[in-house]
């Protein structure tokens, strides 16, 4: 059998019977093209089966059409919703996406991901790892010629960069607590060595501050429903607290299984935000109050912040955009006195109860 001839872009504009210019404005996903013309041309590409000449087109045009995602473990919430939202927004423009994962967001590993991805002549690159600002600015440095737009930076870090405003998500959590009477207030916060998602504590404390509060107390944890989990347990071994603040949904998760097991009611007797509104939020029980950030948005806005600077554009160095307080069953007013007393007599009957089942021997 004789290899079948490839269809040109003259084949698909004689069957939609437009000019082969209007073809290629469609294929390449540019304006000045209506919507009904630009119908009938991918009809008949679709007819033809054409597959467009990526490697002339990229000769052409100095470019590979193709641009880098760095990014931490996909099986987090975030950096699973972030490549979605980016692939979505390159696919619509004609790029193709390289994702590269980085094991730790230092300034070496990051490196090494970034020179791998313009040894594959990436047109550019998206960064997703947490970045000092003077180790951002020592990226763009060492690597110049490349465009980049950062994505996990604090907003004052002078590099290109998309990014959310975790701060003002935290203080609306907060907000929201004061605002239902609690005054007694405790923190499970981001890992040490998180940078810009500290700014979710900045964002507590900022509101409680503003209020003549401080947190009962605060504990550090890794992200994981354990560290959650592990994390609650030393706070209920210190001063009482009626709400807690968790500095995201899947550390809120292991907060409510060691409430629970305490015999504390969700959120009678402690109400509980978390932060990022992962998909299982709404279904647990309680439905978990929580902050959420839209991460395919902000991986769409971030693609046409660096597919601007591709172009010769000079957008804002920063673009930001906002998450929204999302309020669910787990937050409510603190417990009266009443019903502490309540609560505080029957934990000392489960306790009495217990030890009567297994005396010591």
């Amino acid at each position: 059998m004789r290899p079948r001839t490839p269809v040109t872009l003259a084949d698909v504009a004689a069957l939609a019977g437009v000019s082969q210019q209007t073809v290629s404005r469609v294929v390449n996903n540019q304006p000045n093209v209506s919507a009904r013309t630009r119908a009938r041309v991918t009809q008949a590409a679709a007819q033809l089966d054409y597959v467009p000449n990526r490697l002339a087109t990229s000769l052409a045009r100095q470019r590979t059409f193709t641009v880098g995602f760095v990014t931490n473990d996909l099986a987090l919430h975030a950096p699973s919703q972030l490549t979605s939202g980016i692939e979505r927004a390159a696919r619509a423009a004609g790029y193709s996406l390289i994702v590269s994962i980085v094991p730790h967001d230092t300034l070496p590993a990051v490196t090494q991901a970034v020179r791998a991805l313009r040894e594959r002549q990436v047109d550019g690159v998206l960064i997703n790892a947490s970045m000092t600002p003077a180790d951002a600015g020592e990226l763009l440095r060492r690597l110049p010629d490349l465009p980049c737009v950062f994505m996990d930076v604090t907003p004052d870090t002078p590099v290109p960069a998309s990014l959310l405003d975790q701060e003002y998500g935290a203080r609306l959590a907060a907000q929201h607590l004061l605002d239902l009477g609690h005054t007694r207030v405790a923190f499970i916060t981001s890992p040490n060595e998180a940078i810009v998602e500290n700014t979710r504590e900045q964002g507590w404390q900022g509101v409680l501050h503003a209020h003549g509060l401080s947190p009962v107390a605060r504990v550090s944890g890794d992200w994981s429903p354990h560290g959650g989990y592990v994390a609650t347990q030393t706070l209920l071994a210190g001063p009482a607290f009626t709400a807690l603040l968790v500095a995201n949904d899947q550390m809120a998760v292991g907060a409510l299984r060691a409430l629970w097991e305490r015999g504390l009611n969700v959120p009678a007797d402690v109400s509980v935000i978390g932060y990022d509104d992962t998909p299982e939020s709404a279904l647990l029980i309680p439905p978990l109050t929580t902050v959420r950030q839209d991460f395919p948005t902000l991986g769409q806005r971030a693609f046409a912040h660096l597919l601007a600077r591709l172009g010769g554009e000079t957008p804002e160095d920063v673009i930001v955009t906002r998450p929204e307080l999302i309020i669910r069953a787990s937050s409510g007013p603190p417990q009266t006195p009443a019903r502490a007393d309540v609560q505080a007599a029957l934990r000392l009957l489960t306790r009495t109860l217990a030890a009567r089942a297994h005396p010591p021997e």
